[in-house]
């Protein structure tokens, strides 16, 4: 039997990739990936990867939260910047595994988000 991650071209609602690579395009891609993509086609290779991007996300919400909060403390600059640069690596690190279509564990956060958000 075919894989269907390489049956059909990406960019189709029918390859489970496209799902995979529009949750990690902003918030609302993941909204658009988890209501609109995958109901029709749901398969762990898209359950992977959509719940490695919420983690993100909301890493990344957070993460702005707490620079706005601690804009005036210039100290604080220098690690939401290393912290934003760790996050910027591990949403590039899990665009281009769904992009190669594996399902391979963000290092720290990929563990926490299969066991958080395994409903999805």
């Amino acid at each position: 039997m075919e894989d269907p991650k390489r049956s059909t071209y990406i960019g189709s609602p029918d390859n489970p990739r496209t799902a995979a690579l529009v949750s990690y395009i902003t918030f609302i891609g993941w909204l658009l990936a988890y209501f609109l993509l995958y109901p029709s086609r749901r398969d762990a290779f898209t359950a992977f990867h959509l719940r490695q991007s919420l983690l993100i996300h909301i890493l990344s919400f957070l993460l702005n939260v707490l620079f706005s909060f601690t804009l005036p403390v210039q100290a604080m600059w220098p690690v939401a910047g290393v912290l934003g640069l760790i996050l910027f690596i591990f949403w590039i690190l899990g665009f281009w595994d769904a992009i190669n279509g594996r399902e391979r564990l963000l290092p720290v956060i990929g563990s926490l988000a299969q066991s958080w958000f395994r409903g999805i």
